[in-house]
């Protein structure tokens, strides 16, 4: 796609349909794919009444540039969380954790302590 000019479309963590065709190892999972993929009548994944109640003290990493999250999603979601302290960094992608997860949980450790003031 790149060298064609075409802009290349990321899906993410998404799997499509077509994938349980093309790709030999998700076959044995197709029907059980179908299935999931038809249901309709799942549970909400977080009560927002809830969020607004918490007393939990409540430190979150919300990186700028992370191609699998929807900012303004996660701006929805902690602006209905009662005592969050966000911080919002560019210094990451989605594998934060996993490319310098020391030093990011010790700062959110850190943040939810009081020890770093938040811009």
């Amino acid at each position: 796609c790149h060298s064609s000019g075409r802009p290349v479309m990321f899906t993410g963590e998404m799997i499509f349909p077509w994938m349980f065709e093309d790709f030999a190892a998700l076959r044995p999972y197709k029907e059980t794919a179908n299935i999931l993929a038809a249901k309709q009548d799942w549970p909400a994944l977080y009560k927002p009444e809830l969020l607004q109640e918490n007393t939990v003290p409540l430190a979150a990493a919300t990186y700028l540039e992370d191609m699998y999250v929807d900012y303004n999603l996660v701006q929805e979601t902690l602006g209905q969380t009662a005592g969050v302290r966000q911080w919002v960094t560019n210094e990451y992608k989605h594998s934060g954790i996993r490319d310098d997860g020391n030093r990011i949980l010790e700062r959110l450790l850190n943040i939810v302590r009081d020890g770093i003031l938040l811009e």
